[in-house]
């Protein structure tokens, strides 16, 4: 497998960026898209804490996790901060010890997987969703966010927006 870890650590730090921003107030944090579906704090932390539970198997480690309880941006940041500091130094670690399979739950169900099928077909998805859930959530609160804002790579001008 590729790099597993910088994929994570980029999107990490694109969220890091996001709750930067003057105008993400604490009051977004319970802020949902659906009745249904987790917050805005519970989406930030679930993205944190999916890079651990991915690449801490992966590494032949045991899953860490640097949830708080969460009551203000700061907290967020703070748990990213460490999850992105623990990532970063499991970076300079060997995967020759790759266990041949991973046994996980999801929701209320085991599975074991190969680890390539474990990162390309749960853990990658799901951390894409819980980081696409925050960004979603920001975005129908009014936040003025963009493609780039999502993936740091796209940069449009001052004022510009696609023609209806």
């Amino acid at each position: 497998m590729t790099d597993i870890i910088e994929p994570f650590v980029h999107y990490l730090n694109q969220l890091q960026t996001i709750l930067q921003r003057d105008d993400i107030k604490d009051e977004l944090l319970m802020r949902r898209l659906s009745p249904d579906m987790f917050p805005l704090h519970q989406q930030v932390s679930t993205a944190a804490a999916l890079s651990l539970r991915c690449c801490c198997p992966l590494f032949n480690r045991e899953v860490v996790n640097f949830k708080r309880p969460i009551v203000s941006i700061t907290d967020l940041q703070e748990e990213l901060d460490d999850t992105l500091d623990y990532l970063t130094q499991l970076q300079d670690t060997s995967l020759d010890s790759m266990p041949t399979s991973i046994t996980f739950v999801a929701g209320f169900t085991n599975h074991t997987l190969e680890p390539d099928k474990y990162f390309q077909l749960y853990a990658w998805p799901n951390f894409l969703f819980h980081f696409s859930m925050a960004y979603a959530i920001l975005r129908a609160a009014g936040i003025p966010l963009g493609k780039g804002d999502f993936d740091g790579f796209h940069r449009y001008p001052a004022g510009f927006s696609f023609p209806s």
